[in-house]
């Protein structure tokens, strides 16, 4: 008899383990729980992986990048190099991405992303942010893939996230279609692809709701099917478990794709308006980051400041601007300065499509009046002091660890 143990992966902070188990259940499956601190040597027993949905670690820095970091990641990444398969739902799909497991390049690069939500209908901006909802998802019929039955049909399944945007750049785009790597796409009730809102609810490239690596036994799936209340997307944990129960031989393939090393440039903020903010209690999520890269191995304090830049037609108040709250909450922040000191490494961090600045924008213009406003960029300055003996080589080092920025969606700037 098959082995139909499953290990469902959680992080501080992931959440619908209950409605995962149940899913498992009704399709055969025997669900155990295996905590991010457990000892990796156990995840040998089971015959896949299902890394759950939630905000592991709180989403800080950015959704998935502090789990895709820890140990249990690296196991993981050895059983599915056997075969076995592994599905991440929401933040289990962007730790996926996160880790490089997802599309899988030779060597586990990030050249995926998972970027802010963004609702458009033609060329117009109709929405940002959190999104919850129901959609209708359909299966490739051409992937490769452990999570497809090619007799299945359009699947009704919910959707709850921020950051479910597949990105890549041409590049990558152009591999993943002669791939097949799109695994489900979002559609309509009747299985018509449309880019617009409310068919795409997030603007994902090519409609992309799921994407798997080349072997097509790990896949990245932004919604929920272990939510599908009477077992409308249960296809997806069926298909699963047939390919466990194949004897079908397995051999990995890695997608032959060169990724950017991460590239610096130097800020220039010609003459605009600059505003730092910081937070007036401890921020969590600094504190977050630190451990994380102190438990790289490298001996750092991180400091964190959310970083404004702002262009007018002309002169404007900037205190006028301030006094609307739009920028940050005065009960819990407040405009600073950062003290120079020679010692430290400070990187600028900006989304290439800042869908953040481009709505602050909009609200200061369309609710506040300043009318003469161009531009106003949104970013995190994120500061660095290391105790190294090589600290150049050790920042670059942690740089390209991508705890700081997905090298995909968003661009640095020394600061």
């Amino acid at each position: 008899m098959k082995n139909n143990s499953i290990a469902y992966i959680q992080f501080p902070g992931s959440n619908t383990e209950n409605e995962t188990v149940n899913t498992l259940k009704r399709c055969g499956f025997d669900p155990k729980p295996h905590f991010w601190n457990d000892r990796s040597f156990l995840l040998e027993d089971y015959a896949g992986y299902v890394i759950l949905g939630g905000f592991s670690f709180e989403d800080r820095s950015r959704s998935g990048i502090i789990a895709s970091l820890e140990p249990v990641v690296n196991k993981i990444k050895a059983q599915a190099l056997l075969g076995k398969p592994v599905l991440g739902i929401c933040n289990g799909a962007q730790i996926l991405v996160e880790s490089g497991m997802v599309p899988g390049n030779e060597s586990f690069n990030t050249v995926l992303a998972l970027a802010d939500n963004k609702r458009m209908v033609g060329e117009k901006i109709v929405g940002t942010g959190y999104y919850n909802t129901w959609c209708y998802i359909k299966p490739s019929l051409v992937a490769k893939s452990a999570f497809v039955k090619k007799s299945g049909g359009v699947l009704r399944v919910p959707i709850a996230h921020a950051e479910g945007r597949f990105v890549v750049d041409k590049n990558m785009q152009k591999l993943v279609e002669e791939k097949s790597l799109i695994t489900y796409q979002y559609c309509d009730k009747n299985g018509e692809v449309s880019k617009n809102f409310p068919t795409n609810p997030n603007s994902s490239f090519n409609n992309a709701a799921a994407i798997s690596n080349v072997s097509g036994n790990v896949m990245a799936m932004m919604p929920h099917p272990e939510r599908s209340v009477s077992g409308e997307a249960d296809d997806i944990f069926k298909s699963m478990k047939e390919y466990i129960q194949s004897d079908n031989p397995f051999s990995y393939q890695a997608l032959h794709y060169n990724a950017k090393k991460i590239e610096v440039k130097n800020f220039d903020k010609n003459n605009n308006t600059e505003i730092l903010v910081s937070t007036i209690i401890a921020d969590n999520e600094a504190i977050s980051v630190e451990r994380c890269i102190k438990k790289l191995g490298f001996d750092v304090k991180i400091s964190k400041y959310v970083h404004y830049e702002i262009s007018a037609k002309n002169n404007f108040d900037l205190s006028e601007v301030l006094k609307t709250d739009v920028l940050f909450n005065p009960s819990k922040e407040y405009v600073t300065t950062i003290k120079k000191n020679e010692k430290s490494f400070r990187f600028i961090v900006r989304n290439l499509d800042d869908i953040h600045g481009k709505s602050l924008l909009q609200t200061l213009k369309q609710r506040f009046g300043f009318k003469n406003l161009q531009s106003v960029n949104r970013g995190v300055v994120w500061e660095i002091n290391i105790n190294s003996n090589s600290p150049k080589k050790d920042v670059d080092l942690i740089l390209n660890s991508h705890i700081f920025s997905n090298p995909v969606s968003q661009e640095r700037h020394e600061y």
